[in-house]
């Protein structure tokens, strides 16, 4: 699949078909195959050293009755986090379930949720049709291509 050309604001490429899905999170490449609990939970885990965006008990009051709000509330989270688009290995990725993660994370570090339990997943079908309306930047072409060679690179080296 190819990306948007350049960096943008536009919405990027998702396909929710597959499952695993490349991103760059703060400048940090991530490969999250998100149909696999073991690297969930290794993305999630993964994402204690970074700070998250403030958020207040009213916001998600608000989000739970604003439809308009929970999208900008998500879209803080995208914005705080940095998130860059870079592939679909495969076809697709579900980037509702890195949002969902995120999301919970989010929460987690405001002491808004007392446990951090990512993988308890309770989206509905609306946090799922938010997440993909969100703004996501694609990474450039050039970028995409370097970050699939080093991927590629590194599993033909392990075989």
């Amino acid at each position: 699949m190819v990306c948007v050309r350049g960096i943008t604001r536009e919405k990027a490429p998702f396909q929710p078909t597959c499952s695993e899905l490349v991103l760059k999170i703060k400048s940090d490449l991530h490969l999250v195959a998100t149909d696999d609990g073991g690297s969930l939970e290794f993305f999630a885990e993964n994402l204690k050293r970074y700070d998250a965006p403030k958020i207040t008990q009213e916001d998600i009051v608000l989000a739970s009755i604003d439809e308009n709000y929970m999208r900008e509330l998500l879209q803080r989270i995208v914005d705080h986090f940095n998130i860059e688009y870079v592939d679909n290995l495969g076809g697709g990725g579900h980037f509702d379930v890195v949002m969902w993660i995120l999301y919970q994370y989010t929460l987690f570090r405001n002491g808004i949720i007392k446990e951090y339990k990512p993988l308890a997943r309770r989206e509905s079908k609306k946090f799922t049709e938010l997440c993909y309306s969100l703004r996501v930047i694609s990474v450039s072409d050039e970028e995409r291509e370097q970050i699939l060679e080093q991927i590629y690179g590194e599993e033909e080296e392990e075989n």
